[in-house]
């Protein structure tokens, strides 16, 4: 855990915030080359980061203090700065609208821009995800596993062995990227990487909850947490799209092949 990188000038930098950067930027060039490869102006996915950076953080915050409305009321200037304080489905809803309101306003394909944009979001969230373990934020649970991490005095944990939870996330949104980049390559239709990288991330967040040492229970009844219900959410929205995007190509191709006997 190393929340502070170094201090310039009496300003510290934080891990957290150079690691949600560089996820950012390697999330980019990897747009930028998926682009070119398909024949794409890389200007209109820098302009669309730029709405997808402030949708994102945006969100991510506002959900944070919907849940703890006491962080932001003790504190309202210095809590919209500080480290942490971002919730993950509160920044995929932000981006997810940035992306409707972006593309809609570019007149550019939703599902043709999200097959480009889904692996390099995969790629992003596994990196910033190392930036949570710099942080000590999204902690995993107690557990007795050889490769179980301590955080130091002062963490909610110390003096505990936990699950080193961002680590798990990272190396399964590497594999969920993988795999994007392999469906993509075959794809049948347009939307089909996009919806199935909504489905795979999903279906970690929801696994990973289980073993999160901050993890909140949302519904009691079902033992589901907030995360929990929006991965739901998620898998079958994802389902759905595909669903239907398969139908509309099979259309599609039944009246190409009617009127090509007319």
């Amino acid at each position: 855990m190393h929340p502070f990188l170094f201090e310039i000038f009496g300003l510290k930098i934080y891990s957290y915030g150079v690691l949600v950067a560089l996820a950012f930027l390697l999330g980019f060039a990897l747009i930028v080359h998926r682009a070119k490869k398909a024949g794409d102006n890389p200007d209109d996915y820098l302009e669309a980061i730029i709405w997808f950076i402030i949708a994102g953080i945006g969100g991510a915050r506002l959900f944070y203090f919907i849940w703890y409305p006491q962080v932001f009321f003790s504190n309202p200037l210095g809590s919209l700065f500080s480290q942490g304080g971002l919730v993950w489905y509160g920044g995929v809803i932000g981006v997810i609208i940035a992306s409707l309101l972006y593309t809609r306003l570019k007149k550019i394909s939703m599902n043709h821009f999200g097959d480009i944009v889904a692996p390099a979001a995969a790629l992003g969230l596994a990196i910033g995800r190392v930036g949570c373990l710099l942080a000590g934020c999204c902690y995993g649970a107690p557990c007795d596993l050889p490769w179980a991490i301590h955080y130091p005095h002062g963490h909610e944990t110390h003096g505990l062995a936990v699950h080193p939870a961002p680590l798990y996330e990272t190396g399964l949104m590497l594999i969920v990227m993988a795999i994007l980049l392999k469906l993509d390559r075959k794809k049948p239709f347009e939307g089909y990487t996009l919806w199935w990288f909504f489905i795979m991330a999903s279906m970690v967040r929801f696994g990973l909850e289980y073993i999160r040492g901050d993890r909140l229970v949302w519904m009691s009844d079902l033992n589901l947490s907030a995360s929990q219900v929006v991965s739901i959410l998620g898998i079958v929205l994802g389902l759905a799209m595909l669903g239907w995007l398969s139908t509309q190509k099979l259309i599609r191709v039944q009246v190409a092949n009617q009127l090509s006997k007319n």
